[in-house]
């Protein structure tokens, strides 16, 4: 008689799961690799729509031409020049706020990789704020401004960051939401992780209950 060879029971990890369940690392790649496409273009969709806002709320400065360059003729066009680069900085702070805040809670899983694409897109983001505000305000990009005129001519100033530190103004904001809502991460995986405690039953217990 020939026997049959019992079934083989299914290798399983430590944890209880078989070895051929879960997502391949083909499928965790792709999601990875959507999941940092999307963060990127968001970012860099939104520093689009900065650029056209920060061209249109932006001010303009009336300066005046000297023989040592273009110069502000009262304290009030001084202030708008830095009123240029404030714009700037409140919409990339805000916008980077909020969709680092909405994107790092919805790829939070991703660890270090969402704060990878939160900051390639937030850098980029800045970028591109700058140069279409630059292009819808002065159809150019202008880096430095250094205008021939006569002095005395009265000059309008073209749409420019006076302090490009300001541009990471959009790092700092998007990735700002992200250190809270790890450590809210953290704190919700331990406590939702209780300990179960197992007990030897005593010989005398084991009598008691014999007796009942």
């Amino acid at each position: 008689m020939t026997t049959a060879n019992p079934p083989t029971p299914a290798s399983s990890d430590p944890f209880g799961m078989p070895s051929g369940s879960g997502s391949s690392p083909g499928r965790r790649g792709t999601g990875s690799a959507l999941a940092f496409t999307t963060v990127v273009g968001v970012l860099a969709l939104a520093g689009v729509v900065v650029g056209f806002a920060w061209a249109r709320l932006a001010p303009r400065v009336e300066m005046v031409m000297t023989q040592i360059g273009p110069f502000p003729p009262t304290e009030l066009e001084a202030g708008k020049l830095v009123a240029m680069d404030a714009w700037y900085a409140i919409l990339a702070g805000g916008t980077g706020v909020v969709l680092g805040a909405v994107l790092g809670t919805i790829y939070l899983r991703r660890g270090i990789s969402m704060v990878f694409a939160l900051t390639v897109g937030s850098l980029l983001a800045a970028v591109l704020a700058f140069v279409v505000g630059d292009l819808v305000a002065n159809g150019e990009i202008v880096l430095a401004w250094h205008p021939r005129a006569q002095p005395g001519d009265t000059l309008t100033t073209p749409l420019t960051l006076h302090a490009f530190g300001v541009l990471l103004v959009w790092p700092l904001a998007a990735l700002a939401p992200v250190i809270p809502l790890a450590w809210l991460g953290w704190a919700g995986e331990e406590s939702s992780a209780s300990p179960v405690i197992h007990r030897p039953n005593s010989p005398d217990m084991g009598q008691e209950s014999a007796v009942r």
